[in-house]
């Protein structure tokens, strides 16, 4: 999209937040740098910033603090200070090494070495404007890979957000230093490609990061299998996630743990579709997914195994796999079967007897056989055979019969 230079400086300072900063900072240079400037001519707003300052940065960082009340943090490496907000918008301020031109010469790409100031306006090196609205992914230089390899993933990031591509000259670099991602932290890795996972098209830059080698420095996979695997995120991203019922594409967007959204989530389990044992240190998952990715394809297997009666076992099959039944209807293309698994949570939640009324019909004790007799009540009334109280109270009765005898 088109912005002038007038409406650019409007829409900054029109930032309550950027407002203060930039006058707070007045007696001194302080620029705003990379992805908030690029986001903004995407007509993106973004709650991330990022400010280069001239001198006194932990005492300018202090000052603009006390009127935020924020959270500071330290980062243990770099001249780097972020304030975070109660509301998520977060200021990362850095201090200059050297002059403008020289910082700006060490950013990753073109799209992210643009700067400003309420002074010198826009300032724009490197024409990254001119890439982000070719949509191209340009890196600085190479030299600037092999400082940060994570910059690779980053690039297949950026291009994805973008919908775009990216140059030969830099494709061909992340081609020859895609083994020097075996020198990156984990958690960094993990964070840029759950970044990745979250984007729409994310299949076209796995398509292209695999063709490129770089995937399989981050999975135990073999070329084949990821190659097929990816297939299957192409077709979810191409049809499946359209056609879902709007209550499950609002689902979608929502963040589930790691940055990673649901849609994001739903696509790394489609990579790991044939063997979710092969979780592997590169790729560095919490406890949360790790469970999600080993309960859907617990369902999965459930649904291959009753594929001709799948109807009539659905309860055991949504009890298998819990919270992670949609994903595995969704990747095994039986979407049919989400509304029943949403009456299936609503059984779940609160079946047709509360374990006070079946105490209360049969006499039975708290434990596990009245957790059992609670469980097979609720899978009746999930099947059709109980659709009353009077009939749960006569269906608990006869299941309590067979725990005396």
């Amino acid at each position: 999209m088109k912005i002038s230079s007038d409406s650019l400086d409007n829409r900054i300072l029109k930032d309550r937040y950027n407002s203060i900063i930039f006058e707070k900072g007045k007696d001194r240079e302080v620029y705003l740098v990379g992805g908030y400037i690029r986001d903004i001519f995407r007509g993106i707003y973004s709650k991330d910033r990022d400010f280069l300052v001239d001198k006194d940065m932990e005492e300018f960082v202090k000052k603009i603090n006390e009127i935020f009340r924020g959270t500071i943090v330290f980062f243990k490496k770099g001249n780097l200070r972020r304030i975070v907000l109660k509301n998520g918008i977060t200021f990362d301020f850095s201090t200059r090494l050297g002059t403008l031109h020289e910082d700006l010469s060490k950013r990753d790409f073109t799209i992210n070495s643009i700067a400003w100031s309420p002074v010198k306006g826009i300032i724009d090196q490197y024409n990254g404007l001119k890439d982000i609205e070719k949509r191209i992914i340009k890196c600085i230089s190479i030299e600037n890979l092999k400082s940060d390899p994570l910059r690779i993933i980053r690039a297949y990031r950026f291009a994805a957000e973008l919908n775009g591509s990216i140059e030969i000259k830099t494709r061909n670099a992340l081609k020859i230093l895609s083994k020097n991602l075996k020198t990156i932290a984990s958690e960094r890795i993990t964070l840029e490609f759950f970044n990745l996972l979250n984007q729409n098209c994310s299949s076209r830059y796995l398509k292209m990061a695999l063709s490129d080698g770089v995937l399989n420095e981050l999975f135990l996979f073999n070329y084949n299998e990821l190659e097929r695997n990816i297939r299957v995120i192409y077709n979810l991203e191409g049809k499946i996630f359209n056609s879902l019922p709007c209550i499950f594409k609002v689902i979608l967007n929502r963040l589930f743990s790691q940055n990673i959204t649901y849609k994001g989530l739903i696509c790394l389990e489609a990579l790991y579709k044939n063997d979710y044992k092969k979780l592997n240190e590169k790729i560095l998952m919490s406890n949360a997914i790790r469970k999600h990715i080993k309960l859907s394809h617990e369902g999965i297997e459930k649904i291959k195994k009753y594929k001709r009666n799948l109807e009539r076992n659905l309860f055991d099959i949504f009890m298998k796999s819990q919270d992670a039944s949609v994903d595995a209807l969704i990747l095994e293309g039986r979407m049919e079967f989400l509304k029943d698994y949403e009456r299936f949570k609503k059984i779940r939640k609160k079946g047709i007897l509360s374990s006070e009324e079946i105490i209360k019909t049969t006499g039975i004790k708290a434990g596990p056989e009245l957790g059992q007799i609670i469980l097979e009540l609720k899978k009746a009334q999930f099947d059709g055979r109980v659709k009353t109280k009077k009939q749960g109270m006569k269906f608990v009765k006869e299941i309590y019969k067979t725990y005396i005898i």
